[in-house]
């Protein structure tokens, strides 16, 4: 789909334009097809070999030049089935006029690139494209959130001991999702800290400033996913240790319990047999029986509350 965006100050809205002009716009195609990505190359003079790879599920965050164009790729993460966290490629093409974003999947939506603080127009397409890569973080971090708030349920659910064999499947995901943010953030850092080099001299100095701002969001994602990594490591552990105690305490348990029935049973069996036992012909010698029996099995219980075996 193809969409011309316009915003000529800081405080309006973008708006869509019905026909493209040829300076101050930014061009984004989302859910775009081969043909469509050819067709943009030839009309606006694009690398087409660097522009098609934006087809390429598997393509990792870097950047390009070609003259004074920059074709930056970028992963845009989104919630998928099952909480997993699927990325595809976003190409971001910044010229001195315009400004493009390419995706075979879906691109940013205008209003989540406004809500950022900086200074946005499409007058300026370095600083655009900056709100591009600052939206991209953004969504990382939402989800990051997302996946901190599950980790925290589940710690919750620990101290109560109701935490289910699901939750440490879950934890397979969770691992995965941060795995994946670690991974597609670190190659967006790369790309970051190569455009502060300016190699190019594409981006003016306060660009720059705001490209600084970018990095250091960008590595304090990257400590937030260090620290949820460690939680899910301390929780699987915690819970392994509670697990092995559980299983010891009722061990014990069933063992006094095993003890406590099969001594009555000796006294029983004992007089079960078809043998002359003491006085079996005595009428109270059932009630003896069973009355041993049962200051047997209190004595036994007595002893293992002490040694405070349960």
């Amino acid at each position: 789909m193809l969409a011309y965006y316009a915003k000529r100050s800081q405080g309006e809205e973008f708006e869509t334009l019905r026909d493209p002009i040829k300076k101050g716009m930014w061009v984004d195609v989302s859910a775009a097809t081969k043909d469509e990505t050819k067709k943009l190359a030839a009309d606006y003079e694009l690398n087409a070999s660097i522009v098609s790879d934006v087809h390429d599920a598997s393509e990792l965050p870097r950047v390009e030049y070609d003259g004074k164009t920059a074709y930056i790729f970028m992963r845009l993460p989104k919630l998928g089935k099952s909480s997993r966290v699927v990325t595809a490629p976003l190409l971001c093409v910044v010229t001195p006029h315009l400004l493009y974003t390419i995706s075979a999947d879906e691109t940013l939506p205008p209003d989540s690139i406004g809500i950022n603080s900086l200074p946005i127009t499409t007058d300026q397409p370095q600083m655009l494209a900056l709100g591009v890569l600052a939206a991209c973080i953004t969504r990382y971090e939402d989800l990051i959130q997302h996946t901190a708030e599950s980790i925290h349920t589940t710690a919750s659910r620990l101290r109560s001991h109701e935490i289910t064999n699901g939750d440490f499947i879950h934890f397979v995901t969770v691992e995965a999702n941060l795995s994946d943010d670690k991974m597609n953030l670190n190659g967006t850092l790369a790309v970051a800290q190569r455009l502060r080099e300016n190699s190019r001299e594409i981006f003016s100095d306060k660009d720059l400033e705001a490209l600084d701002d970018i990095i250091l969001h960008i590595q304090q994602l990257l400590v937030s996913i260090e620290r949820h990594t460690n939680s899910v490591e301390s929780i699987r552990n915690a819970y392994g240790t509670v697990a092995n105690n559980t299983l010891n305490k009722r061990m014990k348990t069933l063992t006094v319990f095993t003890v406590m029935i099969t001594l009555p049973n000796v006294f029983f069996g004992m007089y079960g047999m078809n043998l002359v036992l003491p006085y079996m012909n005595e009428s109270w010698a059932f009630g003896a029986v069973v009355s041993s029996s049962l200051v047997i099995v209190a004595v036994l219980y007595i002893v293992a509350k002490r040694m405070r075996i349960f």
